[in-house]
Parts: structure tokens; sequence; C-alpha cells
């Protein structure tokens, strides 16, 4: 039998004590693959004029699996950043941030500071002075009002200049702040050269690393590769030949 597969992966969330998955997800995968591999002990026989292995086994089994694909929405881009899923924040307001001493025209500001604000509604900016002076939209600073950008125009008035606004901070998601996670990693295929037969790829316990490389500025679209190991699900029996404690395909 020729074998060529296409189709998607499903990842399913394990309960860390009992090891029982919950709901998937669905990834479209550009590539997956497994590599297994044994740490091995060899003796070698010494009695003769040259050197000859006559023993050899397994110390241990492992296996790797590596992953990528180049659908990034917020589920998917947070499993390859660690990453936790915010979602769309409340209406905030915000009546006095001080804005930084010293602008000149040309100067951009991303309202919110640290925290930058986005979806930005009825921004006023005055001045230092008093009584206090109100700049002019689209003549002394424009706003893009999605992102939070104060491009300033003119440098009017005493400064600094103080920001009252309203906003709705966008969903998000933050790197490197979620535990790692271990998924129980479910290939659902057709083998092409096999008339399109359907089978499976069934990992029991996969652990992902961060990607090792997140590309925003490429010739092409963004494709996150995730490296990972295939655990031994110690719940199964070591000696069941059917399914294993790592994985099996499924005709």
């Amino acid at each position: 039998m020729l074998f060529q597969a296409r189709g998607p992966v499903y990842l399913r969330e394990l309960n860390t004590t009992t090891l029982v998955p919950g709901v998937a997800f669905e990834i479209c995968p550009d590539s997956v693959s497994v590599t297994m591999s044994v740490e091995k002990w060899s003796h070698m026989n010494k009695c003769g004029a040259t050197d000859v292995e006559d023993g050899r086994g397994i110390n241990a089994l492992s296996a790797e699996i590596t992953f990528s694909f180049s659908h990034v929405q917020d589920k998917n881009f947070a499993l390859a950043a660690l990453g936790t899923i915010n979602a769309v924040g409340s209406p905030g307001t915000v009546t006095a941030e001080a804005l930084p001493a010293g602008i000149v025209a040309g100067d951009v500001y991303f309202l919110g500071g640290k925290e930058r604000h986005r979806t930005i509604t009825t921004l006023t900016i005055k001045d230092d002075a008093s009584p206090q002076a109100t700049l002019t939209a689209d003549t002394d600073y424009t706003l893009d009002a999605v992102t939070g950008k104060v491009t300033f125009l003119t440098s009017i008035g005493t400064q600094p200049y103080v920001a009252a606004y309203g906003y709705t901070d966008p969903a998000s998601v933050s790197m490197l702040t979620a535990t790692q996670k271990e998924y129980a990693f479910d290939m659902e295929y057709i083998n092409k050269q096999n008339s399109n037969d359907k089978g499976s790829l069934e990992l029991y316990r996969v652990r992902f690393d961060p990607a090792d490389g997140l590309d925003f500025l490429s010739d092409q679209q963004q494709t996150l590769t995730l490296k990972g190991s295939c655990l031994a699900d110690t719940t199964r029996d070591s000696t069941d030949t059917e399914f294993g404690q790592f994985g099996r395909r499924v005709l």
C-alpha cells in the first residue's frame, strides 16, 4: 500500500490527573511528522583478537512530533505562543491621561501608555494652560480610532497635554503567559494513494514547546511550526499491543 495523507488535526486537552481528553478544536496542518528513537546499550565481546558486538538492547523509547500550520486564529496562535486568549474588554473611560512633555509636530502617541487602549471614542486633548485650551482634531492632531494612535500636526499651547476619551479594547493573545498543556492528537486523514481510504493517527499524550519562530514580516504567509514530545500514557498497559502507550495508526 502506498501512503499520502491529507486531513485535519484535532487537539483535545487532557485532564492532568486522569488523562481523559476533553472537547477538540480543529487545525488544518501544513505538515505532521513523528520521529521515534531509542536509547540503546550494546556489549562488545573482547575475548578474541577483534572486538565484536555480541549483545544489544533498548534502555528507553521516545518519540517527537513536528507540526506546522498557517491558520493562525487566536486559539491556534495561543497554542504556538503559550498564550492566553483575552476576550473583548468592557467599554471604559479615561478622564485625564497626561501625555509626555516635549511633543512636537510629527510625533506619535498611542493612547493608554503601557496598556494601549483602542477603539477610541470622543477624544479631547487639552493643554496645561489656565484656562485650558482644547486642541482641534484634524488641525492640531489626527486620530486613528481603531489603533489609538494620535499624530500631532502642531505643538501649540502649554504642555504636557491631557487626554480624555472612551475606549473598548479588542480581543488579544498574550504570549508566554500559559502553562504547557497536554493534548490528545488526532489526525483524521484520507490516503490519496489508496483510493482516499480514511484513517487516523492517534497520539495519546503530546506536549508542545512554543513555536521556534513567529515571523511577522515575510514575503510568504505566516506558518507556525511546533515541536514537542509524544509522551507515554502510563494508564495504558505496556503490554497492550493493540493500542500501545504512545499512539497508533488506524487504517
